[in-house]
């Protein structure tokens, strides 16, 4: 017998078109619905940001039901009909970065983070897009099935497990290709060169011929994070990547990214993935 019963809820329970042009049918209307789910999902799009109408009736509705289900939960912009719902006031929170900035001019009372693939407040879990939206299910099926099955799952789909939610919905190594200065995008390719190097802000300033002062504030209008944030990410990606493909121990990998000592890249991984090095090398299935 299935562990789970999935009902899929609409305003109208017509069948709901999705951005690919793909229609999905089986819908029922919400209002329909009889008791209170035990784990509501909240799903959204682009298009869904700009209304279809009065969606009162649907804001009250999923505030009631909030108030008897286990977990509520949303996927990408899905966290603005929550918000708009009332439930998420003061709530830590996050979506597709796309669309943090927006969440947060609308609703100055959440917190949003745009880094994160999803964050879990209390029994309000929300995430970035749809591929976050798959992280964030593993997650909810290994709290309630272990993670014996969550990985079973993995393996069956195809997916990775399990990308922890405070993972950076953008990589570092992606923002490198964002850059639009050419001698910036030279630095940060020499600086992923160079991980195993102490390189202060002077190191890097005199790599582009600017001087600490300047150079410090043109890489934050360029890039959006301070020279030593975006080194930290850069050594955190390498390290992660070590530990996903290599036998390397922990401290070999942590003198090899830059870390200094296994003791700081373990913080590091804490501060930015809520999980120690040793836990994430066997929750992905790396060598030991």
């Amino acid at each position: 017998m299935p562990f789970y019963e999935v009902t899929l809820l609409s305003i109208a329970g017509d069948s709901i078109k999705t951005l690919a042009g793909l229609s999905v049918t089986g819908a029922r209307p919400f209002q329909s619905y009889e008791g209170f789910p035990d784990t509501l999902i909240v799903a959204g799009e682009a298009d869904s940001l700009e209304g279809s109408g009065d969606c009162s009736s649907l804001f009250k509705w999923i505030l009631n039901a909030s108030q008897r289900s286990r977990r509520v939960c949303s996927v990408c912009t899905g966290v603005f009909c929550l918000a708009e719902a009332g439930l998420l006031r003061g709530k830590h929170v996050t979506t597709h970065w796309q669309y943090a900035s927006m969440l947060a001019r609308k609703f100055p009372d959440l917190c949003v983070d745009p880094e994160p693939l999803f964050v879990r407040d209390e029994k309000f879990y929300t995430s970035a897009g749809c591929t976050a939206g798959m992280d964030l299910s593993l997650a909810l099926i290994e709290e309630d099935l272990g993670v014996q099955v969550a990985s079973e799952i993995a393996r069956d789909t195809i997916m990775f497990l399990r990308r922890p939610g405070r993972q950076a919905q953008i990589s570092p190594l992606l923002k490198l290709q964002m850059s639009e200065r050419e001698p910036m995008r030279d630095l940060q390719t020499w600086m992923l060169e160079h991980l195993h190097l102490p390189l202060t802000v002077e190191d890097l300033a005199a790599q582009v011929h600017m001087s600490p002062r300047n150079f410090a504030r043109c890489f934050v209008a360029e890039i959006g994070a301070t020279p030593a944030r975006f080194l930290e990410m850069l050594r955190l990606e390498a390290a992660r990547r070590r530990l996903e493909e290599t036998n390397r121990n922990v401290d070999q990998i942590a003198t090899e990214c830059g870390f200094g000592s296994a003791e700081v890249m373990r913080r590091s991984f804490l501060r930015n993935l809520g999980t120690p090095p040793s836990a994430y090398r066997r929750r992905i299935g790396a060598g030991s």
